[in-house]
């Protein structure tokens, strides 16, 4: 390949002889067409030339759904329940640590509740990364599109549950495709959390009127229920024995039967009288009593070494029947309940000596 070189090759660009100053004024001229252009109207985008910016703030720019600021949190505009439950999985998922959450309690039962008593949100230190829109289970966390936080007071942006609340509506105004694709569930979670909790717990704290309605809610449907039964032991049918009763008038039957005497003319204590300790006491002498009659009854009549062993183990029933009425005594019982297991353990002994001789 042959490359001539050496050849020079002269462009002359000047279109005409310039005087002095005419360049000045030529770039004058430019400087002037700008600045007149600037007051003219674009009627069409064809006419538009140059940069242009929107006019902010008069002017804001459409923001996409999925752009992300700011988390807050969500309240039904209905019966204004908050979704969130309280589950720590925003707090876990959080890079920086920002979020803190305290759960509510019942107040009768001390159990925890599906619902949030303070949510706090460092607004100073959130890097706007959405992992705790993403982790949030029942949609209860949403990344907001309001931007302009500028304050001198940085303790203003510590935002707590009454700051970060926002209804539904709020987000279906700002996302409403990606509220769509999430509102069902959210919804169903909503309605099984709002069954777990109490009065007014789970209402958004600034809505009065929600929480008074709730309330009037509630008052309406304990009038209109039963009234609750009453915890205690059920009293026994008229003429009809109760089972500590029964077990008790059974032992002294066949104490008495066994013994060759007749049964005892008194009633038992009504069960009424009776507390817990004491009718299981008086039970458990009656079942020893009518234990050691039932033993010595069926001991053979040629046994009679036997009787000493017999007449032992009806003193030592005796015995434990005298400490069992006298602890029952030391407590706080009814002077029957005592009376009843001594008489018990009394007829238990002769029966068991009448036996032996």
């Amino acid at each position: 390949m042959d490359i001539q070189r050496g050849n020079i090759i002269v462009m002359d660009r000047r279109r005409g002889t310039l005087r002095a100053g005419q360049g000045l004024l030529q770039g004058l001229k430019v400087v002037w067409d700008h600045w007149v252009g600037s007051f003219r109207k674009n009627d069409n985008f064809s006419q538009i030339h140059g940069t242009f910016t929107i006019e902010y703030p008069d002017e804001r720019m459409k923001l996409p759904q999925a752009y992300r600021n700011m988390p807050v949190l969500l309240y039904d505009d209905e019966t204004g329940q908050e979704l969130c439950t309280a589950c720590y999985q925003c707090a876990r998922a959080c890079p920086p640590e920002v979020i803190h959450i305290t759960q509510a309690k019942d107040p009768n039962t001390g159990k925890m509740v599906p619902a949030s008593l303070e949510f706090i949100i460092e607004y100073d230190a959130c890097m706007s990364c959405g992992l705790c829109a993403e982790a949030c289970p029942f949609d209860a966390i949403k990344m907001d599109h309001f931007y302009e936080l500028s304050t001198d007071n940085r303790m203003g942006l510590m935002q707590r549950k009454a700051d970060l609340n926002r209804p539904v509506s709020y987000y279906t105004s700002i996302a409403p495709d990606l509220w769509d694709e999430v509102k069902e569930g959210a919804m169903k979670k909503l309605q099984g959390s709002i069954k777990r909790r109490p009065d007014v717990i789970g209402i958004a704290g600034h809505l009065s009127e929600k929480i008074a309605a709730r309330r009037r809610q509630l008052a309406a449907e304990a009038a209109a229920s039963p009234p609750a039964p009453v915890a205690a032991a059920p009293a026994a049918p008229a003429g009809k024995l109760s089972p500590e009763e029964k077990a008790a008038k059974l032992a002294a039957m066949r104490a008495a039967k066994a013994g060759g005497a007749e049964p005892a003319a008194e009633a038992p204590a009504p069960a009424a009288e009776l507390s817990p300790a004491d009718a299981k006491a008086a039970k458990l002498a009656a079942i020893k009593a009518a234990n050691a009659a039932k033993k010595a009854a069926e001991s053979p009549a040629a046994e009679v070494p036997a009787a000493p062993l017999d007449e032992k183990a009806a003193k030592l029933a005796a015995i434990r029947a005298a400490n069992a009425a006298k602890a029952a005594a030391e407590a706080p019982a009814a002077p029957l309940d005592e009376k009843a297991a001594k008489l018990a353990a009394i007829r238990a002994a002769n029966a068991a000596k009448k036996k032996s001789e």
